[in-house]
């Protein structure tokens, strides 16, 4: 009787622990894995399949992920889940008009557990250890997407109400993200030589934090309209600002030549000493302490959608133009170029692979950035997924290999979350 109960109790446990998984590993004609046994997979969905929002970058907090999920026809929220095998920790779905409202994060600020992230005139703080709101303010008027922080203090970009308010501008604001309270922080010294239609005369973009000399310092980039006949001819500076003594160290150095496409799109990084940016059709380089140029280089679109990262001594870059790029982040000189999507989401790198899905292809990318080489075209059609299905251009989650577990990735189909042991 007691061997019969221990063999019980083993396959109740066996059946819970089922991956429910009838994929295997095949590969295309290039030895591309083009399907991969998963370790799990969670529905989006708790009923019908519905559009359940969007994270450009990969949320973390205490070794778990947030993802978007739905709970029915209209209701949206933000799931943080384990990532060892996907089960929900909270839900949140505070947002202004939760039941046809999408959640979308196109950028976002994170200091320890409290998170920000702006949807027009709509600011939301989470706190990620419960799932809680922090706070949230519906205010008169909007702002960028474009987030960026520096410890208890976030920067984002609006109108300004104390100068200039007969024209449209956008300046720097600095928040507080335990009370979500706002105030102007930079204003350039806008010429207003040429005004565009709407009354526009510039705009703040970008405030990045950098440390020079054991003083802290803003990087910033601004714009000004170069044609009073045109929206889109735009000329883009960069500037450092003091934030010790709340001065300018240097305001307007020219970042690009004025053109139709002359703004910065994709997020900048800052990697040793130098800043990076994709302005329009061109990536650039700047020295920090002295803004000026280093190198340029033009590419037939943007790279507004994937961005680029600097992993492993070498600029990764997803252009439009359906190529993946990898440059010399000293002078910006290709090293290698791959076909690969075009469009697409955001990249993740681990251990000398990057990952990203393509919105064009539909599918989970993984290259090798020593190469240039495709290691996987993941198709969610080849998960068990009915024909057609893609992956989701939501963010790429990596793990180390971690307590004798293998390195993982988990990335999102419309209508599940797949965990993968990563390619290495």
């Amino acid at each position: 009787m007691k061997y019969i109960s221990t063999v019980l109790v083993f396959i109740i446990f066996m059946a819970s622990c089922h991956k429910d998984d009838d994929s295997n590993t095949q590969t295309d004609e290039n030895g591309v894995i083009t399907s991969l046994p998963y370790q799990w997979k969670k529905s989006l969905h708790n009923q019908n399949s519905v559009s359940n929002g969007y994270i450009s970058n990969a949320i973390y907090y205490n070794s778990n992920i947030v993802i978007p999920t739905t709970d029915g026809e209209n209701s949206r929220n933000l799931t943080m889940i384990n990532p060892n095998n996907g089960e929900s920790i909270w839900k949140w779905n505070d947002n202004y008009l939760p039941y046809s409202n999408q959640i979308n994060i196109f950028e976002y600020y994170q200091n320890s557990n409290l998170l920000t992230y702006q949807t027009s005139n709509k600011s939301y703080c989470i706190n990620l250890i419960n799932g809680t709101t922090k706070w949230k303010f519906e205010r008169d008027k909007p702002f960028l997407v474009h987030l960026s922080g520096l410890n208890a203090n976030y920067f984002t970009f609006g109108q300004s109400t104390n100068q200039f308010q007969q024209y449209s501008e956008r300046v720097a604001f600095k928040g507080n993200l335990e009370t979500g309270e706002l105030n102007e922080f930079i204003i350039p010294n806008f010429t207003i030589n040429n005004i565009a239609p709407g009354n526009r005369i510039g705009d703040v973009t970008r405030v990045e934090p950098y440390m020079y000399n054991g003083v802290q310092h803003l990087v910033v980039t601004w714009q000004e309209p170069q044609n009073v006949n045109s929206i889109n001819d735009w000329q883009t500076y960069l500037g450092l600002y003091n934030y010790e003594t709340n001065e300018w160290v240097y305001e307007k150095k020219e970042m690009n030549e004025p053109n139709i496409n002359g703004v910065v799109l994709a997020p900048p990084v800052i990697y040793q000493g130098e800043f990076y940016a994709n302005i329009g059709h061109q990536l650039v380089c700047h020295d920090i302490v002295t803004g000026e140029q280093i190198w340029i280089r033009d590419f037939p679109q943007d790279f507004m959608f994937s961005g680029f990262i600097i992993e492993d001594d070498k600029i990764i870059a997803n252009n439009e133009d359906t190529f993946t790029y990898c440059l010399n982040p000293e002078n910006g000189n290709i090293i290698w170029k791959t076909e690969s999507s075009g469009t697409s989401g955001r990249m993740s790198y681990l251990n000398g692979i990057v990952y990203f899905v393509g919105g064009s292809s539909g599918k989970l990318h993984a290259i090798d950035v020593s190469t240039g080489e495709h290691v996987w075209k993941i198709d969610a059609s080849n998960l068990g997924e009915p024909s057609g299905n893609n992956f989701k251009t939501n963010a790429v989650y990596v793990f180390e290999a971690e307590n004798g577990n293998p390195a993982k990735v988990i990335a999102l189909s419309h209508l599940y979350a797949y965990s993968f042991e990563a390619y290495q």
